[in-house]
């Protein structure tokens, strides 16, 4: 490692534990570089080339559009139709709303592809219901925030569409390979559901005076929200759409079933929506930038060469390297972002697994879920944060309420780290990959 990427890393990491926003830390970082590299010296226009070109991918378009698609379903009153439906599958167990919670979370999953978003838009009515029938708020806002982290593994998903992106690898066989995961997470913490059920011994709610015209109503109000990730993930199966073109579908899919169907949606709300997405997508688009610009200096000081110089000379074990490549996205969990991690390691550690033969897909999803299980990990948690900010529980509690499903979570992902089949089934049924 030279002086000037030492210098460079070691303003990175100084500015974010002094708690500056992720983005000017990255920018600065980045940008420190033409000031201290003699080599590059006057080539601050890279730092503009390199900015705008990061952003200028056309399937980063779908970021913006599966956010619009997710916010207009949500302001449709579509989670309320989900917990509807969730309850009507899973509330007559014991500790049922809190299964309720976790498979409205799957589902929602299926639409919005954000883990914050699940958050803020089922947080509030999951809270709500599970306060009535007598659970612990931190308790609940625990639940609510370790279940969000399905959404972004189940597609459609926003990582999976950046790793897409920065590694070239397909987006389809990406969303295919999310699938059984995200599924899995789901069950996971369902067990862990069960077995606290039994502890603490959660109330049953089944839906009283349950007749047949009230099975059909319940299934007919969330039908055309289910429908959503059917075409969604229909069309990219069968080639019949893009990516990028789905998300367009899937906005275009919600404003109808809001205006006609549910009969909610009016101009002025469509108007905060875009506003609201412009803003959240904004943020997104300026970290990619920023992180394309730091990519571009860990590329010019031949890191990747390096690294995977040093990888292959150490002869380390596929198995011994995957488990140092998910402490290492897990540490840095604490203290970045998902999207920092993904524009800066995909690129990175992506082509040295490929080449010990750890498959792309494998890895992208591996990735996913290990950015996704940072966002319940303090200090940086920023879904803890927002589950702390909606129920209005100390954030130690939910911490602590958490530890458990955070367990479950992380054993899912030793699980999908080393048995392929989990990850791969799917895209190569679909003849995705080989």
């Amino acid at each position: 490692m030279t002086n000037s990427l030492a210098l460079v890393l070691g303003i990175l990491v100084f500015l974010l534990i002094l708690g500056a926003p992720v983005v000017f830390a990255v920018a600065a970082a980045g940008l420190s570089y033409f000031f201290i590299e003699p080599s590059v010296a006057g080539m601050q226009s890279v730092v503009v080339h390199k900015f705008f070109t990061g952003m200028d991918v056309f399937i980063w378009l779908s970021i913006p559009l599966f956010v619009i698609a997710g916010e207009i379903m949500s302001a449709t009153n579509m989670t309320e139709r989900l917990v509807g439906f969730s309850h009507l599958i899973v509330g007559k167990f014991r500790g049922g709303m809190a299964y309720v919670n976790v498979l409205a979370s799957m589902l929602f999953g299926g639409v919005s592809g954000s883990a914050l978003a699940d958050v803020a838009a089922l947080g509030p009515v999951e809270l709500a219901l599970m306060r009535k029938e007598g659970y612990k708020d931190e308790f609940s806002a625990a639940l609510t925030v370790s279940s969000a982290i399905q959404g972004p593994i189940i597609p459609p998903s926003i990582p999976l569409i950046m790793f897409s992106s920065l590694t070239n690898t397909s987006v389809a066989a990406l969303f295919l390979a999310g699938a059984v995961p995200g599924v899995l997470l789901g069950l996971a913490l369902m067990m862990v559901v069960f077995i606290m059920a039994r502890i603490h011994n959660f109330p049953k709610n089944p839906i009283e005076n349950i007749t047949f015209a009230v099975v059909v109503k319940i299934v007919g109000d969330a039908f055309w929200s289910l429908l959503m990730p059917v075409i969604i993930m229909g069309g990219i199966t069968s080639g019949i759409f893009t990516a990028t073109e789905a998300a367009a579908i899937a906005v275009s899919y919600a404003m109808v079933i809001g205006i006609v169907a549910y009969r909610n949606l009016s101009m002025k709300t469509l108007w905060a929506i875009l506003d609201r997405s412009a803003r959240t997508t904004a943020s997104i688009y300026l970290i990619v930038g920023f992180a394309s610009v730091l990519t571009w200096v860990i590329a010019n000081e031949r890191v990747p060469d390096t690294l995977q110089t040093f990888v292959q000379n150490l002869n380390i074990p596929v198995w011994a390297l995957l488990l140092m490549v998910n402490l290492f996205f897990l540490f840095n969990g604490l203290w970045i972002s998902d999207s920092v991690q993904m524009v800066l390691f995909a690129p990175l550690f992506t082509p040295i697994l490929a080449a010990l033969g750890v498959s792309p897909v494998q890895f992208g999803v591996i990735m996913t879920m290990n950015v996704m299980i940072g966002l319940m990990t303090p200090p940086y948690g920023l879904a803890l944060y927002l589950g702390s900010a909606i129920s209005g529980v100390p954030l130690i509690k939910i911490i602590r309420e958490s530890i458990p499903f955070l367990i479950a979570s992380l054993i899912v992902l030793m699980l999908v780290t080393y048995i392929p089949a989990l990850t791969l089934a799917l895209p190569r049924f679909f003849g995705f990959i080989n």
